[in-house]
């Protein structure tokens, strides 16, 4: 069982992509809130020590992307894993030039393989 994070603006969205997923039946969904800033996503980190962070690209914060949040984690110490999680695909991350652990590409489908293939990583 992984502890699951997600990052991300369009909370709706989320919910809808867990909820088709089945995740629930093997994982923990942690604490939905929109995305504010950097610093709250490191403080909720850090506080709930997540196995699998998913962050989506577009924030809803005009100078704050996805790989941003993702470099943060990474300088902060964060040792679990993080996933894509943008309609864009993983490639915006790589143009970013932040490496991830996956891509769920904001599919239900995805998300389930992903988590799975992570934790039995473990």
């Amino acid at each position: 069982m992984a502890k699951v994070f997600f990052v991300d603006d369009r909370l709706n969205e989320v919910v809808r992509q867990w909820e088709l997923s089945s995740c629930a039946s093997n994982h923990e969904l942690l604490t939905l809130e929109p995305f504010d800033s950097i610093e709250r996503t490191c403080q909720m980190v850090n506080a709930l020590e997540p196995d699998v962070v998913l962050v989506g690209y577009g924030l809803g914060k005009s100078d704050i992307t996805g790989a941003d949040v993702v470099r943060s984690l990474s300088k902060g110490g964060y040792s679990g894993y993080i996933v894509a999680n943008s309609g864009g695909g993983v490639e915006q991350f790589n143009r970013a030039g932040v490496e991830v652990d996956g891509t769920a590409n904001r599919n239900p489908y995805d998300l389930k393989t992903v988590v799975d293939n992570l934790v039995e990583r473990r």
